[in-house]
């Protein structure tokens, strides 16, 4: 039995403290705080109030379907940066025209006087429908576009984090639109205080805008071109420099059947870093005959470096001096290659003709540009053309000349710009027809004069994955080595005649179908299903599917060979076909093993 206690007792003290009011200091603390939390619960709102409010509820919509259709699939699985790329540019280009069309719709209203008026609870009743609408079909799009992505992986053979790729790439997309439209939004203010600056010198409002505008074009010009000529120079200095590195492992030959050894006209510092890896490179004669089983030549390689004033035709005369001083017309066989960006040659190419001939072939080209392919491609594809038109026309002078029964039989080639470079030498297919024996064409940009023109003039049915043309009498395209006999629907073609020319075309290569007209129209090669290595569900967007095929080009190398922009074992193929060699399969086979253990160059 408890006894109570007694008034002094320290639980009536505990009590006592526990209802006593607050001390002054801690009333005063307490008020501060939520003085504190209620002046950054309105900044929040205010904030809030201020991006949603001023958005345009069109430009939202829009933008949202845009999100959409960054996360469709295009040929290549992506990296995260080029989901944020994707997305950042559709649903930002999308936004914009929601606000453009929600302007004018407004303005339209307006001039005829139209006003739409509902309940505020229909208006509710609305907005909570098309909410879940938006959001329902994002997370529907969002888990199609993870899978979408997966076969793509599985299908080109090139695996990634695709949930950790879609995620962050979206979020940091979404981001950027965001920043971008306030950065937009912070500008349309300080040109309004410019413009209220200048109005008070020029009160007249059209001169005032007038002076403004033409400000800003002064200071945007001059801007660009500061910003433009630093970044060219500064990325030209670099790759000269790079260009000047030998590969770690590259050693200077010692046979004078290469430029750069013993007697050769070009020193081996001049050839550059790629002319120096494509020297050093390829199989010996020991090498072709322990493979074939038979005696081999040593195969001739030459090279000429970018001269210190960029005088292509000084290259080419070099290129010349060099086939004779190495008695490259006396062999069987005779390459011009055109290269790619700074002076890179596929050497599946070269191994495969080397390999194929018994060694009794020569193969020469010449550096361009100190520009990787990218920057070539972006900034300076006239020395493409320029170099592969001065290196055939010069060599095919003094080719001609020679007795028709003694000399080589002369071929052309070229990969991804080096193909757009070297058809730049004809001025149609009947001209390379007439010029050369042979050619092998890879990965060959869309915007190639003499490939567009084959596409227009492909027979009716064939897609443009793989055109025939005239049945395939001289010239055939291929997606695969299996269609250099038959078309894309499996039907087989006639008589190969000579001279024969290949075009080598993956389905899944972004550089072949990019297309500025990719904005705006949508290309046959989407439109009538006959990729091979090709997301089936794949589509056309206006806007999003340039931008999507523009960032599969980044990757389209990292791809394994025979998906992408990598071309490897089919060149074993296409070669041998169009040298018209006889070797069986199993020959074949064993070239498609040995040429990667002949590749000594790192880069």
């Amino acid at each position: 039995m408890s006894l109570p206690s007694s008034p002094g007792s320290p639980e009536d003290t505990t009590q006592d403290l526990a209802h006593q009011p607050p001390a002054p200091a801690q009333r005063f603390e307490e008020g501060r705080i939520a003085l504190l939390v209620e002046r950054w619960n309105s900044t929040q709102r205010t904030l809030a109030r201020r991006v949603f409010s001023d958005a345009s509820v069109v430009g939202v919509v829009l933008g949202l379907f845009g999100f959409w259709t960054a996360l469709t699939p295009s040929l290549i699985s992506r990296t995260w940066w080029m989901t944020a790329a994707s997305v950042f540019l559709s649903t930002l280009f999308a936004y914009g025209v929601g606000v453009l069309v929600g302007a004018c719709a407004r303005g339209f209203a307006r001039l005829i006087g139209l006003r739409v008026t509902a309940s505020s609870r229909a208006v509710a009743v609305l907005r909570r429908i098309g909410y879940g609408v938006l959001v329902a079909t994002t997370v529907v799009v969002w888990f199609w576009s993870i899978q979408q992505q997966r076969d793509i992986s599985r299908t080109v053979h090139l695996p990634g984090r695709v949930w950790w790729s879609q995620t962050v790439g979206a979020v940091v997309g979404l981001a950027a639109v965001v920043a971008s439209i306030g950065l937009v939004r912070a500008l349309r203010h300080g040109v309004a205080l410019l413009y209220a600056g200048v109005r008070r010198f020029i009160t007249q409002p059209v001169a005032a805008g007038g002076v403004l505008i033409l400000g800003l074009v002064v200071l945007l010009i001059a801007t660009n071109n500061v910003i433009v000529t630093t970044a060219a120079n500064a990325v030209a200095h670099q790759m000269s420099v790079i260009n000047d590195r030998t590969t770690p492992g590259v050693r200077r030959p010692d046979s004078t059947l290469r430029s750069g050894g013993p007697g050769s006209v070009e020193s081996w510092s001049n050839l550059g870093r790629k002319g120096q890896n494509y020297i050093s490179d390829g199989p010996s004669a020991a090498d072709i005959a322990e493979l074939t089983g038979h005696p081999a030549k040593e195969p001739i390689r030459v090279y000429a470096g970018l001269p210190a004033d960029h005088d292509l035709a000084a290259g080419a005369r070099t290129v010349l001096a060099e086939l004779i001083r190495t008695r490259a017309f006396d062999r069987k066989v005779l390459v011009l290659h055109t290269t790619t960006g700074a002076g890179w040659v596929e050497e599946w190419s070269v191994a495969s003709v080397e390999y194929l001939t018994g060694g009794d072939c020569a193969t020469a080209t010449m550096q361009y540009s100190f520009l990787g392919s990218p920057a070539a491609f972006l900034l300076d594809r006239s020395s493409a053309q320029r170099a592969g038109t001065v290196l055939l026309d010069t060599v095919h002078a003094y080719w001609s000349r020679l007795d028709p029964v003694h000399r080589p039989r002369l071929y052309a080639a070229g990969v991804s710009l080096g193909s757009y470079g070297g058809q730049a030498a004809f001025s149609s297919a009947g001209e390379m027809m007439s010029r050369v024996d042979g050619a092998v064409w890879v990965g060959t940009p869309g915007f190639t004069p003499i490939w567009r023109d084959l596409n227009a003039s492909r027979q009716q049915g064939s897609p443009e994955v793989a055109p025939v043309i005239d049945n395939g009498r001289h010239i055939r395209f291929a997606p695969t080595p299996r269609y250099l006999d038959r078309n894309r629907w499996g039907s087989p073609y006639g008589s190969w005649q000579t001279p024969r020319v290949v075009y080598l075309q993956h389905t899944s290569d972004p550089v072949v179908w990019w297309s500025p007209s990719l904005i705006w129209r949508e290309p046959d090669w989407i439109r009538e299903r006959a990729g091979i290595d090709v997301n089936p569900r794949i589509s056309w967007t206006p806007w999003s599917t340039f931008w999507q095929v523009t960032a599969d080009m980044a990757i389209s190398v990292a791809t394994p060979g025979g998906h992408g922009h990598s071309y490897h074992e089919e060149l074993v193929d296409a070669w041998a076909q169009v040298l018209g060699t006889r070797s069986s399969q199993a020959q074949l086979q064993r070239i498609k093993e040995q040429v990667p253990r002949t590749i000594r160059a790192g880069d």
